[in-house]
């Protein structure tokens, strides 16, 4: 049981206490989705969750954590948990669905049998399953030690079939005569006898045609809806019970809450109070959530952000009339942690990481699983080593485990890799590292990159990477990206029609770590990506971003003259010094094959300071002669682009060097230098 909130949920517990609430006879409620991608910490959600309404009905169940099941399955395994007992509150009984259950799930055959004959045989079997329950119950201790946030998917039961299991040792307070009575009358259909139902209801059980099955699934989860729906009218309470769903996209996971929309449907139609069920739902693949159609969108599902939600806008946005049943979901995409929340996760630890905070966060981008696993790498550098701004640049080396089985450690970004694109194919995570090499992902399929790589991998690839929430829009690049203040002030130099999406930046860079190991000039090396990348954006030439990102992949392929050589053409050209920032950090955003100075034989590697000299020295020699201030600029931003080479938050160390620069720049003839010092002092320290 969760004993501390999750960082970031706030909003969250805001929008489920508001649905939680229940006022006057009910109201409708929405199914709440908890969209979030790999690591994102939607199961710590929602187990916080449970744990807040841990004090009413409640019941937890993983579609992932065991084989699928039927929804009636589904159904009965909620109905354990809701029926747990709390000091002075009336239990939660499931008389119709205990009966359907026992009748489906019997092994004894009710066809051919007269009616009085089936009605003591059921009664006999309700009698058995109620006296084998208590004599359990004495024999091993209460049956309610299963606690109301075990998952329901895991809990060992003893004895006979699974949802035989259910009725005995789930609802054993349930006197027999209720459960007959109660459950006789709900399953009697039109002018038939109530009997004539249930053996119909035993026939279709051992049926194996899968309308049949969709029938009796369709039957039990009805009983389901209206055992809670009749026990709310009785019991009047101050809050709705809540069911908590973890990973829905899992195999058969939607086939529930499908049926269960399809329910409170027909109730609806029929004029029928509405059911007292909270659904709040979790999912990594968008594409399996229902919801409204937004093209515009990363996988084209208009999701609400957490600050955005509530339960009047899930009113507001039902159409009228409703020509789907899709309005039913309410899909809310969990965000990534804020650097403040970052903080308080390493205020959590024995002792202050110090200059590591503002790393974690740049590195992950708030991604709260990778946040976490870098957050331990930093503490065991820091702490535990004594070390310094230094190691924290190689902090990708660092050991991690991979969630799951137990595997030996290996990197931190092999981890990261291994974890989070788990639900992709060995293709797909192979071709993903080509595609990282591109600044938006379209880029790389348009170019051809992946020419490589079966037919199956590229066709599906943009769709699974989309679905699984990994694009998001661009992050500015500006002051704010290089160590410096500021951020999004030079979008409006942003060219029209760039595209909308790319690769989180924190996916992208582990995915880079892994493709600068790969032999160069292999088919999918860095320098043979890079090339074609750039050959690719020479041809398009238009719009302008074309040759932007060309001249992008050319740093990236360490040709700083080049790049030096284009920017200096620019510097007096461009109509507005605004114009030539946007292109210079546009361009010295490039990836570098080996960001990080690898440390030399018994000591540290070369300061980031140092290594400007080093590589406008190796790199661009002639241009270092003729544009010294502006190939000194073009290297330390570059440099500064990785956040492992800008560690101390207060003053990283490439900051007075790049605004040394400008200075220099801004002394220059026809040089813009009101907005080249106004740039300057962006990296300047400040009291």
């Amino acid at each position: 049981m969760p004993t501390e909130r999750p960082q970031g949920v706030k909003s969250v517990v805001r929008l489920f206490n508001e649905c939680r609430t229940r006022t006057g006879g009910g109201r409708e409620l929405p199914i709440i989705t908890l969209l979030g991608r790999r690591g994102s910490g939607k199961t710590t959600t929602l187990r916080w969750l449970g744990y807040l309404a841990s004090n009413r009905p409640n019941a937890l169940y993983d579609f992932a954590s065991a084989p699928a099941k039927r929804p009636h399955e589904v159904a009965a395994r909620l109905a354990l948990g809701l029926s747990y007992r709390f000091p002075r509150q009336p239990a939660v009984l499931f008389p119709r669905l205990a009966l359907g259950l026992l009748v489906a799930h019997t092994s004894i055959n009710l066809n051919g049998a007269d009616a009085r004959a089936v009605r003591a045989e059921l009664k006999r079997a309700l009698r058995q399953a109620k006296e084998s329950s208590e004599a359990y119950e004495k024999a091993h201790g209460t049956v309610e030690a299963i606690g109301v946030l075990q998952d329901l998917n895991l809990l060992p039961l003893p004895g006979l079939d699974l949802v035989l299991k259910l009725v005995q040792f789930g609802l054993p307070r349930l006197p027999v005569t209720v459960m007959w009575r109660t459950g006789l009358s709900w399953y009697a259909d039109g002018p038939h006898r109530p009997v004539d139902a249930l053996m119909r209801l035993n026939e279709l059980a051992g049926s194996e045609a899968a309308a049949d099955a969709e029938q009796v699934d369709r039957l039990l989860c009805g009983a389901f809806v209206e055992d809670l729906r009749d026990h709310f009218a009785r019991h009047p309470r101050d809050k709705e019970c809540v069911a908590l769903l973890d990973n829905i996209d899992a195999p058969r996971g939607r086939q529930f809450l499908d049926l269960l929309v399809r329910v409170r449907e027909a109730n609806a139609a029929r004029g029928r109070g509405h059911d007292p069920l909270l659904v709040v739902a979790t999912a990594a693949n968008a594409r399996g959530v229902p919801g409204p159609y937004a093209p515009d969108l990363p996988a084209e599902l208009r999701a609400r952000a957490p600050e955005d939600a509530s339960y009047e806008d899930w009113r507001m946005s039902i159409p009228r009339p409703a020509s789907t049943s899709k309005w039913h979901w309410y899909p809310v995409r969990l965000r990534d942690l804020t650097e403040p929340e970052v903080t308080t996760l390493a205020e959590r630890t024995a002792a202050s990481l110090g200059p590591a905070t503002p790393l974690i966060h740049r590195l992950s981008y708030g991604h709260p699983w990778s946040a976490r696993a870098l957050l331990d790498a930093a503490y065991a550098i820091v702490v535990e080593r004594g070390g310094g701004a230094a190691e924290l640049r190689h902090i990708l080396d660092s050991h991690a485990s991979v969630p799951g089985p137990p595997e030996d450690p290996m990197p931190l970004d092999a981890a990261a890799r291994r974890y989070l694109l788990r639900d992709l194919s060995e293709g797909q995570r192979a071709a993903l590292q080509v595609c990282a090499a591109a600044r938006a992902f379209d880029s790389a399929l348009d170019a051809g990159v992946l020419e490589e790589f079966d037919q199956l991998t590229k066709d599906t690839l943009r769709r699974d990477v989309d679905a699984r929430l990994w694009l998001v829009p661009p992050v500015p690049e500006d002051a704010g990206t290089r160590g410096g203040r500021g951020s999004g002030y030079l979008e409006h130099c942003r060219e029209e029609g760039r595209p909308a999406v790319v690769l989180q930046p924190w996916l992208r860079l582990v995915l880079l770590e892994a493709l600068s190991h790969e032999p160069p000039d292999d088919p999918s090396g860095w320098v043979t990506t890079h090339e074609a990348l750039r050959g690719w954006h020479r041809r398009e030439r238009w719009p302008r971003r074309h040759l932007l990102d060309a001249h992008y992949h050319s740093l990236a392929l360490n040709e700083l003259d080049r790049t030096v050589g284009y920017l200096a053409e620019q510097f007096g050209d461009l109509p507005s010094t605004d114009q030539w920032l946007y292109e210079l950090y546009a361009i010295t955003a490039a990836p570098m094959r080996v960001p990080v100075a690898p440390p030399g034989p018994g000591r540290r590697g070369p300061s980031p300071a140092d290594r400007v000299r080093q590589l406008a020295r190796q790199l661009a020699p002639a241009s270092l002669g003729q544009h010294w201030p502006l190939t000194m600029l073009v290297t330390a931003l570059w440099l500064a682009a990785d956040p492992r080479n800008r560690v101390a938050h207060s003053a990283p160390e490439l900051n007075s060097t790049i605004a040394a620069m400008f200075h220099r720049l801004a002394a220059l003839p026809h040089s813009g230098a009101a907005g080249l010092l106004r740039e300057a002092e962006r990296y300047e320290p400040r009291p």
